[in-house]
């Protein structure tokens, strides 16, 4: 998977790769090496970039970046409406068994709030293994059984349950079932 998104947002930015990775804490090798394909970035590495270029990690891997509506655009009679962004289904895990489908962002104060649906195959897991990230995340389970593992539990999720995780907390979701896993998920 190549990432040329970044280097078109980074170019259309005017940041060079040495600031982008003052930025983020990474050398401006290695992020030359993530643009042009030669070395894939892990998620944390993904939301970091997606930071400093003010953008999704949505954005990055869907084929068509969602529009992300700014904060400053205004609002009539104290409401806003955001619309559904078409392909915006991609793989951070790079596996065939699970995807997510990019409803659309939403601006929360400083960063966004991405809202998706998850699709987990059966007997396959959402990463396949446990991670943590900077973002607090709600899933909701709306079909099927999801298998919660943290870092010290596991839980089992049925149909209509959710789950809140604060930021940093290490999980993974699995579809331990014969049976399609389909989960709502927010991130913040």
């Amino acid at each position: 998977m190549e990432f040329r998104k970044i280097k078109n947002l980074r170019k259309e930015q005017r940041i060079t790769l040495t600031e982008l990775g003052e930025k983020t804490g990474y050398s401006a090798s290695f992020l030359s090496q993530i643009e042009r394909g030669i070395n894939r970035p892990s998620l944390e590495a993904l939301r970091k970039i997606a930071d400093a270029l003010g953008v999704t990690v949505a954005s990055l891997l869907a084929n068509e970046a969602p529009r992300v509506m700014q904060d400053n655009e205004p609002s009539k009679n104290g409401y806003k409406v955001i619309r559904n962004s078409s392909g915006t289904i991609y793989n951070p895990w790079q596996t065939n068994s699970t995807y997510y489908d990019t409803l659309f962002n939403l601006p929360v104060h400083t960063n966004n709030m991405v809202i998706s649906k998850i699709y987990i195959d059966a007997q396959s897991s959402s990463s396949g293994k446990k991670i943590a990230h900077n973002l607090c995340e709600i899933n909701y389970v709306i079909k099927g059984e999801a298998t919660i593992e943290l870092k010290d539990e596991v839980l089992i999720l049925h149909e209509g349950d959710a789950i809140f995780l604060e930021a940093y907390t290490q999980h993974n979701i699995v579809n331990a079932t014969e049976n399609e896993l389909m989960l709502f998920t927010m991130q913040f």
